[in-house]
C-alpha cells in the first residue's frame, strides 16, 4: 500500500499540492485526473521521491519512503517529458537502469523490445529513434523490474494504436498479478480501460472520488429531450434518482420507476432525443 498523510508542496509562496488523507491499494488501477497544472505530476514525482522538499508523509509499504529509497526498487515509473541517455544505445539505458534498480534480465528486456517493436534499434543511439521509439524504451525501462507500483504519466501518448492495445493488455495482465497502478491521462477511454477508481485533483486537492467498477455495473445515461424542464419535474413526482450536470441529465435507466417517467413524458408530448451512454468522468478530463 502507498499512503500520503499531510502533503503539502510548496513553490515559493504557491502550494502546488495538498493532500491530506490518500491511500493506493495492493492490486488496484488508479486514475489521478485533472486540470494541466492540477498537481497530477507533483503528486507522482513526490511518490516517486524526485521531489523531496514536501511536507508530510508517504509511505510504500509501511516505510517511510524518504528515509528507504530502497523501497523504490519496487516502483516503476513514466512520466511525461521523461529522457534518458540520448548520446547512448537503448541497450546502455536497459542495463544502467536496470542495474540501479537491481532487476536485470536481458532475455525478459529482448522479449519486452519485440513486443513493443523496437528490438532492431537496440544497438543505435537513443538520440536517432523517433518520439515513439524512445516512450517505448522508456516503457520498457519501467516495467522491467516487474514493479509492485506503476506510476504512469501519459503514458499512451506518442505510441501508435498497435503499442498501446499491447501495453494497455500487458498493464491488466500486471493490475490481476497484483501490481498497483497509478496513471494520468487526458484520454477518457484509457481510465474506463483500465482503472477502478479515480481521484479528481483541482488546484492541488483531492475534491471528488469515483468508484468506475461501481459505476460500470448500472447503465448510466446522458438523457436530452424536446422539454427538459418539465421532464426534470416529471423524474421528480416518480421518485426517479438522477442528476443535472452541465444542464444535462444523468441516470440510470434501470430504475423500477423509469417506465412511469416514459409513459408520461409520452401523455405531455416530451420526445427523448438523446440517451447515450456516459460516465463519470465526463467533464472532468480537462
Amino acid at each position: 500500500m502507498i499512503k500520503i498523510e499531510n502533503l503539502i508542496v510548496k513553490y515559493k509562496n504557491l502550494i502546488a499540492l495538498d493532500v491530506r488523507d490518500l491511500q493506493f491499494e495492493e492490486g488496484v488501477a488508479y486514475g489521478v485526473v485533472g486540470e494541466n497544472g492540477a498537481g497530477k505530476t507533483t503528486l507522482f514525482k513526490s511518490i516517486s521521491n524526485i521531489i523531496t522538499n514536501y511536507e508530510g508523509n508517504i509511505y510504500m509499504d509501511d516505510k517511510l519512503v524518504k528515509k528507504n529509497n530502497s523501497v523504490l526498487k519496487n516502483v516503476g515509473l513514466v512520466l511525461d517529458g521523461m529522457s534518458v541517455y540520448k548520446d547512448r544505445s537503448g541497450w546502455f539505458n536497459i542495463r544502467y537502469f536496470g542495474k540501479l534498480r537491481e532487476c536485470l534480465d536481458e532475455s525478459y528486456a529482448k522479449e519486452l523490445a519485440q513486443d513493443l517493436d523496437i528490438y532492431a534499434v537496440l544497438d543505435r543511439p537513443v538520440k536517432t529513434y523517433s518520439y515513439g521509439m524512445q516512450k517505448k524504451l522508456i516503457l520498457l525501462i519501467a516495467i522491467l523490474n516487474k514493479p509492485k507500483y506503476l506510476i504512469l504519466d501519459e503514458p499512451f501518448r506518442g505510441l501508435d494504436f498497435e503499442t498501446v492495445k499491447w501495453f494497455k493488455n500487458y498493464l491488466l495482465k500486471l493490475k490481476d498479478e497484483g501490481t498497483t497502478l497509478l496513471i494520468s491521462s487526458h484520454v477518457r477511454n484509457d481510465l474506463e480501460s483500465l482503472c477502478q477508481k479515480v481521484h479528481i485533483l483541482s488546484h492541488g486537492k483531492i475534491i471528488d472520488f469515483l468508484d468506475l467498477e461501481e459505476e460500470s455495473k448500472t447503465l448510466i445515461r446522458l438523457i436530452d429531450t424536446t422539454n427538459n424542464v418539465r421532464f426534470i419535474e416529471i423524474m421528480k413526482a416518480c421518485e426517479f434518482n438522477f442528476e443535472v450536470r452541465d444542464s444535462k441529465i444523468r441516470a440510470s435507466i434501470e430504475q423500477a420507476s423509469w417506465a412511469k417517467v416514459q409513459e408520461q413524458a409520452s401523455v405531455e408530448n416530451i420526445t427523448i432525443i438523446e440517451m447515450s451512454k456516459t460516465s463519470s468522468l465526463d467533464g472532468r478530463m480537462n
